[in-house]
């Protein structure tokens, strides 16, 4: 294992098995010109935000978000006002095209991954490996973000904004019918309006656990759900652990 610190960043690395595992800080407004990994790689944003720019399209990252890219890939990345930290992973074999998507799923087992590297011991390479394999079979199984229209974009970033009472609401705010609102968004999505929705205030709720103490009452109350029960059930059903245990995860 190497950790490398310079004025603008800093790398913990290893390789374990078939696979480079890194965990990465990048400083605020920092910008890598345009380069490619020799390696396939999964890159996962554990903090702060990251703008990618490839030939024919971009996209910004922030906590949660993952990126994956093919050997070989040209690509430049900027770095927002509070820096990043990645999790990376990379390896011979691997996507064959970019893409991106938020996953939770794929972000505990970064910040696991990162707990391994910050206090190795003699099973800490087993460990890795593990969790490196993990990591890639997770994201493979990801639906990929594809281009969609502009209006069911705006539907998309809608419920990011502020989600409507109902998939009717959100259909006449962006001028399509119900149904073709409902089949475009699953097709585009991999997943219904309302159950997009959810995940995003479970996903906000899990943030909230992970980056504050606010007490998970609170955060229950704050993310929309009728009790610190009720999101208990829906956030175990999600990430396959209670929000109290999950807390206990990013410590």
């Amino acid at each position: 294992m190497t950790a490398i610190a310079t004025g603008t960043s800093r790398l913990s690395t290893t390789r374990v098995g078939a696979f480079d595992v890194s965990d990465i800080e990048f400083s605020a407004g920092r910008r890598l010109s345009w380069h490619a990994h020799p390696r396939a790689c999964v890159a996962v944003v554990v903090d702060g935000g990251v703008r990618k720019r490839f030939a024919r399209a971009c996209t910004e990252l922030t906590h949660g978000g993952v990126i994956v890219m093919p050997p070989g890939e040209p690509h430049e990345d900027e770095f927002g006002r509070d820096g990043a930290r990645l999790i990376v992973v990379e390896a011979d074999d691997g996507a064959q095209a970019v893409s991106w998507f938020d996953d939770w799923n794929a972000t505990l087992l970064a910040f696991r991954i990162a707990r391994e590297l910050a206090a190795p011991d003699s099973f800490t390479p087993l460990a890795l490996e593990g969790l490196a394999l993990e990591l890639t079979a997770a994201v493979g199984r990801t639906p990929t973000r594809v281009r969609v229209q502009p209006w069911l974009e705006r539907a998309r970033e809608a419920l990011h904004e502020r989600p409507p009472a109902t998939a009717t609401e959100l259909a006449a705010e962006v001028g399509v019918h119900p149904s073709h609102l409902a089949r475009s968004f699953r097709a585009a999505y991999g997943d219904s309006v309302g159950g997009y929705a959810r995940r995003l205030r479970l996903e906000w709720a899990a943030e909230q656990l992970a980056r504050t103490d606010e007490p998970i009452a609170c955060v229950a109350a704050e993310s929309g759900f009728v009790d610190q029960s009720h999101l208990t059930r829906a956030f175990k059903r999600r990430f396959g652990l209670t929000p109290a245990r999950y807390r206990s995860a990013h410590r």
